[in-house]
């Protein structure tokens, strides 16, 4: 008998020592602990999750990459393959696009409750973004922030409304807007960016942080803002609050405005009537991104007739005010341009008028920059070998 229970609590022992032996093994190789943030963060990463990079390419030179792009396995082997076949070394993916839903699923109650999740393209962000990492890519997540349809229906009470019936008034696209005043708006686009961070984003750009610029903007009712403040400053006040909800979190922080901010730059006045000012966003963003496509810009600007033929001189125009600006500050921000690779109004951007934008940004003292093209195909012609 004595002999049986010693063989028993042996038996037991050995048991218990091999289950904690496994228990021990698991657990070393369930949690990854990577190095200490520049913002005294560790990061815990479970096993094949994505992480940004540790050493981002410099200066980005990147291209935009649609919702529905980003389904289609192909087009991303193809865009890798273009990327690593020239000077490309970033790609710009959309978390939330115009259409107010998301591209993946994301962990935001809000998001849930009001049907942002419903109509994902990608079912495994974590997979895709390991798959830019694993070819050195880095990768921003671009999110649209004032302009949501999804939003502005789920909660009505922070949408802009039309004063005329006081339904929530519609851009000429027919897409819906929140009141830029609204606190619930910002805590949005600040969630969205936390949970970017679980993904292995490398940086989240804010995309629509204005007020609406097209459709019957007499008509525009807001349950906010109030008139008698200037949009610039209600502007001013989202990008602070931004900086301090992220300042904690490990991505680099992105602004995109017009490029007419960046011409007009040392004047203080202007603000295009929609909030936006390149003085407002470049003490809180790692980087700023005029979108200096020429196309934005009106006939007889500056005296040029048709500013889509001139590209060189509307780009370099453009970033030479704004580097200006930036030399009279002691703000770390980065000029980062978006450029223009897409025809409009029978214009077409071929190589050379891709390139003498490319060019224009370099002379201003520019070297990264983001191609646009909303189908996501590029001209690979303007672009030099890798």
């Amino acid at each position: 008998m004595y002999s049986n229970k010693k063989g028993i609590i042996l038996g037991a022992g050995i048991f218990f020592l091999i289950m904690g032996a496994f228990f021990l093994y698991s657990q070393s190789n369930t949690f990854e602990f990577v190095k200490t943030t520049t913002s005294g963060v560790i990061d815990v990463v479970l096993p094949g999750a994505p992480r940004r990079l540790t050493q981002p390419p410099l200066p980005q030179k990147g291209i935009y990459i649609s919702a529905w792009t980003q389904s289609n396995s192909q087009r991303i082997k193809e865009l890798i393959q273009l990327i690593n076949a020239t000077e490309l070394n970033t790609v710009v993916i959309d978390v939330k696009d115009a259409t107010g839903k998301f591209s993946y699923k994301v962990d935001i109650p809000l998001a849930e409750k009001i049907g942002a999740n419903s109509e994902l393209k990608v079912k495994n962000i974590d997979g895709l973004i390991n798959q830019f990492h694993d070819n050195n890519i880095y990768v921003i997540g671009r999110v649209q922030v004032f302009q949501d349809p999804v939003l502005a229906k789920g909660r009505p009470d922070i949408a802009i409304k039309d004063s005329r019936d006081k339904n929530l008034w519609k851009d000429k696209q027919g897409l819906e807007w929140l009141d830029p005043s609204s606190k619930v708006a910002w805590q949005y686009a600040a969630d969205i960016a936390k949970d970017m961070v679980k993904h292995g984003f490398d940086e989240v750009n804010y995309d629509y942080i204005r007020f609406p610029a097209d459709g019957d903007i007499s008509r525009l009712s807001f349950p906010f803002w109030s008139a008698d403040k200037p949009k610039y400053e209600l502007v001013g006040n989202f990008f602070a609050y931004l900086n301090q909800e992220l300042k904690d979190a490990p991505l680099a922080k992105s602004a995109d405005v017009f490029g007419l901010t960046s011409w007009r730059a040392f004047d203080f006045n202007f603000d295009l009537n929609i909030g936006q000012r390149l003085v407002d966003a470049l003490p809180y963003f790692d980087y700023v991104s005029p979108m200096v496509y020429p196309l934005h810009y009106p006939v007889g600007f500056n005296g040029i007739k048709n500013p889509s033929e001139k590209p060189y001189e509307i780009v370099n125009g453009s970033l030479k005010m704004a580097q200006a600006l930036l030399a009279t500050t002691s703000y770390k921000a980065i000029i980062r341009p978006w450029l223009q690779d897409f025809n409009l109004n029978g214009v077409v951007y071929d190589k050379n008028k891709v390139r003498a934008q490319i060019k224009a940004a370099n002379d201003a003292g520019i070297n990264g920059w983001l191609l646009w093209n909303s189908s996501s195909r590029y001209t690979q012609d303007a672009l030099l070998p890798q």
